[in-house]
């Protein structure tokens, strides 16, 4: 509702690990172009996902969990721009139990 009230701060969140890749000219590109932690609501009806980048040099997908575990990142959310739109995420992310 205000996400400006946590820029900078630290968060936690816990969901399903999933992965955006690209489609282009009907291809499906091997490399993730963003990592995310998919939330679902109360009723499990409807999800949120929580763009992620991970801290350090990780290498996919032999440094991350399998697509659909359930995980817990926590990082600093943060915003970026790209093509114009303000877009939300948690920066220099880590895994957590």
């Amino acid at each position: 509702n205000d996400p400006a009230h946590y820029l900078g701060k630290t968060v936690k969140a816990r969901g399903e690990f999933s992965i955006y890749q690209l489609v282009t000219d009907g291809v499906l590109q091997p490399d993730p172009v963003a990592y995310a932690c998919i939330i679902a609501d109360a009723a499990a009806c409807c999800a949120e996902g929580m763009e992620f980048v991970p801290e350090g040099d990780l290498t996919y997908p032999e440094d991350y969990p399998e697509l659909g575990a359930e995980i817990t990142v926590v990082g600093t959310f943060e915003w970026y721009e790209e093509d114009g739109c303000r877009y939300y995420r948690l920066g220099n992310a880590s895994f957590v139990n």
